[in-house]
């Protein structure tokens, strides 16, 4: 598509709202997964697995993912992970069990990772790259629009029916999503097939420069956002917050974030993706390295809201690069692989914050984790202007219209 024919709202009901939906739905499945565990009669750490299961599984799913995108196409792709994902909420919702329950986490995984990877995939080949700042990061804004409004809706099933019927709000919103996808036009999905046939790890070879220098940045900002979610709750519990309480920081501070999702795409427009990744990174490094100065909750405050700005700030990176860095003739492998890197940054943060506090103690195991995002900072400054250099419009172009 051409940049004088493409118009944000064209992906209105084809890729934001399903994408709007298929968050909620994870959004309302995330926190009773590991309830119906102990409901079971499970331990919180046999509980927990639960959750690791879903996180694992949509790291590792990438890569049959990318073959069955290049099988069946992006649009019946984005389909078939909403029918997957329906089937495997509408199994937790029946309640038969411990195994039922990790097949359900593992299910909703992989429909995830099919549905994440055909959407990129899409977006790669239909958002011309002038216009990718500002289109991915309103994508940003419906990831955390949909995990806001998935655990309230969730919540709400769980009033009014019981606690299974949590389940089933997922479930709706599945099948919601696939809807959505179903009525958009057919044309505004269709794009150029990949020429590898899903072999991943032969694209993965090719382009492993890429991967092992922005790929990793794009790893660790993952694992610092999710950090983020880890972390500090784990510091309000060692600060004596009752959990009330931090659930309003969380909840307000969180509300930063959402308000400011577009601020990053005005910023990567005008400035480049250089002023929305690396500050993000510095801000989250410093805050994770001098958090053991947060010793009440004015401190703690204040950690919250900075962590959310600068989360903000990133909003839609990830895609936008995955989306630069792809080779034509080969943009859904390598994304996959782009992909198992960010989702590995995601499943590793949770493991990496274990460790660490049991070992060395929260304080140390945050200040640790600052450290690696300082990493994460000095790579994207210095190969973003080697692979991924700023859209830069040729002078016999026209300025294009903003709708």
């Amino acid at each position: 598509m051409t940049s004088g024919e493409f118009r944000k709202r064209q992906l209105v009901t084809s890729i934001y709202l399903p994408s709007l939906l298929i968050t909620a739905a994870e959004g309302a499945l995330l926190p009773i997964l590991p309830v119906s565990a102990v409901v079971f009669g499970f331990s919180l750490a046999e509980a927990s697995i639960v959750t690791t299961v879903l996180m694992v599984s949509t790291m590792v799913f990438e890569v049959p993912a990318s073959w069955l995108n290049s099988k069946i196409g992006e649009r019946q792709a984005m389909i078939t992970s909403t029918v997957l994902g329906f089937a495997m909420t509408l199994l937790a919702f029946f309640h038969l069990g411990y195994p039922a329950l990790v097949l359900s986490a593992l299910g909703f995984g992989a429909a995830h990772s099919l549905f994440g990877l055909a959407r990129h995939s899409l977006l790669a080949e239909i958002v011309p790259e002038q216009h990718r700042p500002k289109s991915m990061s309103l994508l940003g804004g419906m990831f955390r629009g949909g995990l806001a409004i998935g655990p309230v809706l969730g919540s709400a099933f769980i009033v009014l029916y019981g606690f299974e019927f949590g389940y089933l709000a997922a479930a709706i919103l599945c099948l919601a999503s696939g809807a959505s996808i179903m009525l958009a036009p057919k044309g505004r999905l269709k794009v150029t097939p990949s020429g590898q046939n899903g072999n991943v790890w032969k694209v993965a070879r090719r382009e492993a420069p890429k991967l092992a220098t922005l790929g990793v940045a794009s790893a660790i900002i993952s694992a610092g956002r999710t950090i983020r979610l880890i972390g500090l709750p784990l510091l309000a519990i060692q600060l004596g917050i009752p959990p009330g309480e931090t659930s309003f920081i969380f909840g307000l501070t969180g509300f930063i974030d959402f308000a400011l999702f577009y601020l990053s795409g005005i910023i990567m427009d005008r400035y480049g993706k250089f002023w929305s990744s690396v500050p993000t990174l510095l801000a989250l490094g410093t805050t994770y390295l001098f958090s053991f100065l947060v010793t009440d909750v004015f401190t703690f405050w204040i950690l919250a809201a900075v962590t959310a700005l600068a989360n903000a700030l990133s909003a839609g990176i990830n895609m936008i690069l995955g989306a630069d860095l792809a080779p034509p003739g080969s943009r859904s492998e390598f994304l996959a692989a782009f992909r198992m890197l960010t989702s590995g940054g995601v499943a590793l943060a949770p493991a990496m914050i274990t460790v660490l506090t049991a070992s060395v103690g929260l304080a140390s195991a945050l200040a640790a984790t600052g450290l690696l995002n300082f990493v994460g900072a000095f790579l994207f400054w210095k190969y973003l202007p080697i692979y991924a250099p700023d859209y830069k419009a040729p002078d016999s172009e026209k300025p294009v219209l903003e709708d």
